[in-house]
């Protein structure tokens, strides 16, 4: 996806005489121009929450496959699949992607099958869920030049798909032997902080490669089910890379999973803009067609993280020409 923009500066004009003052001021507007480019390349990596309590969710991203690969396959993407899980405590495993090939291609004889066994990845794994630093050690030397060799290709469009129940405890050491149930609550200060996460994840592309993350996992705790948390760093990851936050207590994953495939086929569905932006004053077209502000077939304003997210029918086509017009409520 590439960004083009242009924009007029503040203006402040004020007249003051013996009277009093007359000011007035003029908000910034801006116009950003996306390109929703089509995809010929995409690595996809599933990074899934081995815990006791992820049994259910498991066999739900296994059971809607299918609702994933259709629409990439469809688009004529050429994609790799590899899976890894959010155990970083056996050292000698941590950041491998699973299973013989590890990676899996539209070639591979019953891919299907072979990924619905990857992405069981078991609820034996530690309390300690570490899937931010998971992704990124497979991604990372030594394991992308040695086990996971081949997973990723130059010039393809990288995918990262967290899903777990609990949320990150990405801690690299810092929470070693302290006596707590619940280190990674208790100790919370004590954790990577998403900031430098993000940064390591941009070294994980280059040039023009685009990078996804995609979070699929606890929702805020007023609408807690059957004991998830909120995944709120994995949720932080993904608004920086402008990917999809969907509900793990989702009791069916069709939906998300045909989501995730159009975003890997090359359809993104969420913008960020350079700004924040006042909510009344967006306008948006594709292709010069205006588009209705509204959550089942247009678009919506994320006004903590300054994203336009589009939805349904509203989701623009491959190869088409987004504008965003909008005053500067603050700087971004």
């Amino acid at each position: 996806m590439k960004q083009f923009r242009h924009a007029w500066v503040w203006v402040v004009l004020s007249a003051i005489g013996c009277k009093g003052s007359d000011s007035k001021i003029y908000r910034l507007t801006e116009m950003e121009v996306f390109l929703q480019e089509p995809t010929n390349m995409v690595d996809v990596l599933w990074v899934v929450d081995n815990s006791q309590s992820m049994a259910n969710e498991q066999a739900k991203i296994a059971a809607r496959f299918d609702d994933f690969v259709t629409g990439i396959n469809d688009a004529g993407v050429d994609w790799h699949v590899g899976v890894v899980s959010t155990d970083l405590d056996d050292l000698e495993q941590a950041g491998l992607l699973r299973g013989e090939p590890n990676v899996l291609t539209v070639d591979t004889e019953n891919y299907r099958d072979l990924f619905q066994e990857r992405v069981r990845v078991g609820i034996d794994g530690s309390d300690m869920e570490k899937g931010i630093d998971a992704a990124y050690q497979a991604l990372s030397q030594p394991r992308i030049s040695g086990a996971n060799y081949g997973f990723r290709r130059s010039g393809a469009m990288l995918m990262v798909n967290y899903f777990s129940d609990e949320n990150d405890c990405s801690d690299r050491g810092e929470l070693w032997g302290l006596d707590s149930d619940e280190p990674c609550y208790t100790h919370a200060g004590r954790l990577v902080p998403v900031v430098d996460l993000i940064d390591d994840y941009r070294n994980l592309v280059e040039g023009d490669e685009r990078l996804i993350v995609n979070a699929i996992v606890g929702p805020a705790i007023s609408e807690g089910c059957e004991g998830a948390k909120p995944g709120s760093r994995y949720k932080t990851m993904s608004y920086a890379f402008g990917g999809l936050q969907e509900d793990i207590c989702e009791t069916d994953f069709g939906a998300l999973m045909e989501d995730l495939g159009l975003q890997a086929g090359g359809m993104k569905t969420s913008f960020i803009l350079a700004n924040y932006a006042v909510e009344s004053s967006i306008r948006v077209w594709v292709e010069d067609v205006e588009m209705a502000a509204e959550p089942d077939n247009g678009w919506a304003y994320d006004a903590e993280y300054h994203v336009v997210h589009f939805y349904g029918d509203g989701i623009p086509p491959r190869g088409s020409r987004i504008q965003v017009e909008y005053e500067v409520a603050r700087p971004g």
